[in-house]
């Protein structure tokens, strides 16, 4: 027989609620199974689809009145016979599996994009702190040639005040030649006087 389960919530979507009723469906057994989501009157609905003979259908319809995903919020759970094809719990799995690749590749695509734009604002950065480094070694540069200037002028204020200090003790030696002679001619007359 075939069974048709619709299970109606405000949250019974992108919460693993297909995962956990194909857990289910394959502990019991169940050899044909499909789940999918849709909308019924702007309602999230979760449609499950089974073959199962009455055992399985007693315990599946038991667990889903009982359990739930952790995040789920379901509103009412209906079940009902179905008339129409039911693929494969493998094909259902490779279709699972198709399903979550066409999410993850726009998401992958979505990193490798934010990635190249990290780069590019890394790149950037790299060639700021490249140009800060040469104006930071530009202005080294010109630090070392003014500390060479400043050796430069220390050198010639050094030989300057040496020879002031030259000029100055010649010119005070002259000065007190001088001194002295005036000295020892007004000694002179003194005495004669």
């Amino acid at each position: 027989m075939k069974l048709k389960a619709k299970i109606i919530g405000r949250k019974v979507h992108e919460v693993g609620y297909r995962v956990f009723l194909l857990r289910k469906a394959l502990e019991l057994g169940v050899e044909r199974f499909n789940a999918f989501n849709t909308k019924e009157n702007g309602t999230q609905t979760l449609v499950a689809l089974l073959e199962v003979n009455e055992d399985q259908k007693t315990a599946f319809v038991d667990f889903v009145r009982s359990n739930k995903p952790e995040n789920a919020e379901v509103g009412d759970v209906t079940f009902e016979d179905y008339e129409g094809y039911v693929i494969g719990v493998g094909d259902y799995m490779q279709l699972t599996q198709v399903e979550q690749l066409s999410k993850g590749i726009p998401a992958i695509l979505s990193i490798d994009r934010k990635q190249d734009k990290m780069l590019e604002k890394a790149d950037k950065m790299l060639e700021k702190q490249d140009s800060m480094l040469e104006k930071q070694d530009s202005m080294l540069e010109k630090q070392d040639s003014m500390l060479e200037k400043l050796d430069e002028t220390k050198k010639e204020v050094v030989g300057e005040i040496r020879d002031l200090r030259w000029d100055l003790k010649s010119y005070m030696e002259q000065r007190l030649v001088k001194i002295e002679s005036d000295i020892a001619h007004i000694k002179e007359k003194i005495d004669l006087n």
